[in-house]
């Protein structure tokens, strides 16, 4: 059998309805402004990391720039005249020889162990250069150069006649607008 309609059941369902309605709107719309939020942070990360990459790819190539103009210069520079026995200093200074068995020293800057400031040199100390862009880093690019080669200490600017001259191994690190962003690369010359 079938109950006769009452007026007072219709409004019941149009209530029910536009509730329902009105709470998949604010659902839509909170679930926009997130996926709008969380797209504009991760553009944000994107910047951050390009100019943590461009900062340590300038910080090597002034690296590789100001240690081959060093060994060009031979016994006039004494870039090269005492290799030191882990880190150097003054005019030495970013130039480090690793111990075998030992962890480089620039293995410091992927753990966060210590201020990336303890080790290397800032991009520019012996040449004068500065990052690139108009966005600087939070901190100043940097560099090591590690002796690869276990040759006699002043024999990087002549080498051996079997061996030829040495190899360095240069790392930098740059830092993005935050300095937990961080972009680490190397490479391997031998002037």
């Amino acid at each position: 059998m079938l109950t006769p309609f009452r007026p007072d059941q219709h409004g019941a369902v149009v209530l029910l309805f536009t509730a329902t309605l009105l709470l998949l709107i604010v659902a839509t719309a909170t679930a926009t402004l997130l996926f709008l939020l969380t797209g504009r942070q991760v553009a944000a990360w994107q910047i951050d990391r390009q100019v943590a990459f461009q900062a340590a790819e300038a910080a090597l190539l002034d690296a590789e720039t100001e240690l081959l103009a060093a060994a060009r210069q031979g016994p006039a520079s004494s870039r090269f005249d005492a290799w030191p026995g882990r880190c150097g200093e003054g005019a030495q200074g970013g130039l480090c020889h690793t111990t075998p068995g030992e962890a480089p020293v620039w293995t410091a800057w992927l753990s966060g162990n210590q201020p990336p400031q303890a080790t290397g040199i800032p991009m520019g100390h012996f040449t004068g250069a500065s990052p690139p862009g108009p966005s600087a880093g939070a901190l100043p690019p940097r560099y090591v150069a590690e002796l690869l080669d276990d040759g006699p200490a002043g024999a990087l600017l002549h080498g051996s006649a079997s061996t030829g001259p040495p190899r360095l191994r240069i790392t930098a690190i740059g830092f993005g607008r935050t300095a937990s962003t961080r972009a680490v690369l190397q490479t391997v010359i031998q002037p």
